[in-house]
């Protein structure tokens, strides 16, 4: 009886909670007492509850930001689309720059779907890695990278490093950093990229000149869709993807990438890699 009435409390509340016309997601299980067992057990089962109910909370989150940004691209193009209807015909003088405009809408929906299918793609994703050379990899990277910017990259590497990624990941990280600190700042400053060996581990910092962040909006540059200072960033190209797109990168080859301000003003990335695995030859 001491057993068998906790777990038939547990399961009347479970069942409670599947046969519910509405949920919150912040519903939880009842925790007995004793015995230890079922004590125990209610407490993993709510640590369960609890992770799911975050994880349906999230895709949800997802779906309304993705829906919300693809709406804007979807309406200009409606817009254009009306417009020709109703005075093409007398007025033939614009439709080339809503030709112009459907097109720059149409570009934006599809790199927007590109970034999600990416981001989808790398939910099941495993990466095959090996010991790369990161000077080169690196090297290599900013010298492609540089016709694309205005801003001067300087570039800082030892005489070696070498780490257990996957090799055009990195360079997805390089480019999708290097082109983040392009965007949000000034046409003359300066981008650094630095490569360091630091003990067991490597670490890539790309630092800009620009306006930073502030530190109640650092922890937030990573989730999906968010733009720092949401009026400035129309004003700049870009989906809100692109840092979530790259910490994925990171935690795929098993790093971790942070956020720091860059002295005297700015930001710097910071991502730090696996050095060489000793086992693989």
């Amino acid at each position: 009886r001491k057993l068998n009435e906790p777990l038939l409390g547990l399961t009347t509340a479970a069942q409670n909670i599947v046969n519910a016309d509405q949920t919150n997601y912040q519903e939880t299980l009842p925790v007995p007492d004793t015995p230890d067992e079922v004590h125990n057990l209610s407490i993993e089962f709510n640590r369960l509850l609890q992770s799911l109910n975050q994880q349906v909370l999230r895709n949800r989150q997802f779906v309304s930001d993705a829906s919300h940004e693809l709406r804007t691209p979807i309406a200009g193009i409606r817009g254009h689309v009306a417009l020709v209807q109703r005075h093409g015909r007398d007025h033939p003088e614009i439709i080339p720059d809503s030709l112009t405009a459907i097109d720059g809408e149409s570009l934006k929906m599809q790199h927007l779907i590109e970034s999600l299918l990416q981001l989808s793609r790398m939910d099941q994703a495993e990466l095959q890695r090996s010991n790369v050379d990161l000077v080169s990899v690196i090297s290599k990277g900013v010298a492609q990278l540089q016709p694309q910017v205005s801003q001067t990259i300087r570039l800082q590497v030892p005489a070696h490093a070498e780490a257990y990624v996957n090799a055009d990941s990195v360079d997805q990280i390089l480019s999708a950093l290097v082109m983040n600190a392009h965007k949000y700042s000034a046409a003359d400053s300066v981008i650094d990229v630095v490569l360091l060996e630091t003990g067991p581990r490597v670490t890539l910092m790309v630092s800009d000149n620009g306006v930073g962040i502030p530190d109640d909006e650092k922890p937030k540059v990573f989730d999906r869709f968010y733009r720092v200072d949401s009026s400035r960033s129309k004003k700049v190209a870009g989906t809100g993807l692109g840092l979530a797109i790259v910490q994925k990168i990171v935690e795929l080859n098993n790093g971790d990438v942070t956020i720091a301000d860059n002295k005297p003003r700015g930001t710097r990335f910071v991502v730090t890699l696996p050095g060489k695995n000793e086992n693989v030859i």
